[in-house]
């Protein structure tokens, strides 16, 4: 079985001009793939985003065919859904989501939902100004508060 690692999309600046979630997200994963060169890297977001993920990660040394790119994603609940699929006809049971670490609880939540075993690995942040990070997590309760309010009015 292939271990993949799963890169969630984040916003991009303009077209073609990634953001810096994104570019943190996609080296991290490069360097995940360094430590494992079996894995796969599938890069996920509409946008512009997967196709940024590949660019970087193949700017960062990893072959176009550990490279798999879903960009029909918007959402992180449309990432995993979209790349179950891709997963199982891999025979991949489990991957490693690489995203920022204030989201990690929710995708992990969200992929159980979608019925993919997951770890989470976060890239390192910068410290940044105390009022934008507050922000992010207030953003990021409001979307873990959706979440749990769609996963009690839907099954899985």
């Amino acid at each position: 079985m292939t271990r993949a690692f799963l890169v969630l999309g984040a916003a991009m600046r303009a077209p073609g001009q990634p953001g810096p979630a994104l570019i943190r997200r996609a080296e991290h994963a490069a360097a995940l793939w360094r430590a494992a060169p079996e894995a796969l890297i599938l890069a996920s977001g509409a946008g512009g985003e997967a196709e940024a993920i590949v660019a970087i990660c193949r700017a960062a040394g990893v072959p176009p065919d550990r490279l798999i790119c879903e960009s029909r994603a918007r959402t992180t609940a449309e990432n995993l859904a979209f790349c179950r699929p891709i997963l199982a006809a891999r025979g991949i049971a489990r991957v490693t989501l690489v995203t920022d670490g204030y989201h990690a609880p929710r995708a992990l939540f969200l992929a159980r939902r979608a019925g993919i075993e997951a770890e989470a690995d976060s890239p390192a942040r910068p410290a940044g100004p105390p009022g934008r990070h507050a922000m992010r997590l207030l953003r990021e309760a409001a979307a873990v508060a959706k979440a749990l309010a769609i996963s009690a009015t839907r099954r899985p």
